[in-house]
């Protein structure tokens, strides 16, 4: 019994901290991408999680774990939602949706991590952990290729290059960071479905004559 109380002990202690961690962590991308990486300071860190530099230094050991941790705080769970949607039995067409459903409905829960990622991502290219990140986000891009190349086998899609149309796709939903408000007159949902409309006007194969 001893043993059960310290093992249930160690884990809400662990859960704790990693839920503690976690807000750390959008904080620091909150000020980040207020102020940029490099005009930040572990002061205004200090200042903006109410933690004290030791306190924080418990969570992060600096700015550069920091800018990995906020890229892991949405790459992770938008993964995860688009490796489900690669394995449904469904239509070309209606996994490309469900993808920028959940790409657009990322965007709006971590506008900030986004934000921050995208401004500052080289700062850590060469950093160890890049080949971590790097395989994340080819993962992301291949499941998205191979719903394309599905679709082009099939039939219902035309394209000529694989690689344009990719970026042409992640173009559109990326960079809606720059200008989307969650709080706005525009829900993710909404932009999701009318950037996959003008997109399959785009590549879907005309029928036969």
């Amino acid at each position: 019994m001893p043993e059960k109380k310290a093992e249930g002990k160690t884990a809400r202690s662990r859960e704790r901290y990693e839920q503690r961690r976690q807000e750390v962590v959008d904080t620091a991308a909150k000020v980040f991408a207020e102020r940029g990486f490099h005009a930040t300071t572990v002061d205004d860190l200090v200042a903006a999680t109410g933690l004290q530099r030791g306190g924080l230094y418990h969570y992060i050991d600096g700015k550069m774990e920091l800018l990995i941790a906020i890229h892991e705080r949405f790459i992770e769970p938008l993964l995860s939602e688009a490796r489900e949607i690669a394995e449904r039995d469904e239509p070309p067409e209606t996994q490309l949706r469900s993808v920028a459903h959940a790409l657009m409905g990322d965007i709006a829960s971590y506008r900030d991590q986004v934000t921050v990622f995208l401004h500052e991502w080289r700062i850590i290219e060469s950093d160890p952990a890049w080949k971590a990140i790097r395989k994340a986000r080819k993962e992301f891009e291949q499941i998205i290729t191979d719903i394309l190349e599905r679709g082009r086998e099939e039939g219902t899609f035309a394209f000529t290059d694989s690689r344009l149309t990719l970026l042409a796709w992640l173009g559109m939903i990326n960079y809606s960071y720059q200008w989307f408000d969650p709080e706005g007159r525009t829900q993710a949902p909404h932009v999701a479905d009318y950037f996959t409309d003008i997109f399959l006007s785009g590549v879907r194969a005309a029928p036969p004559a």
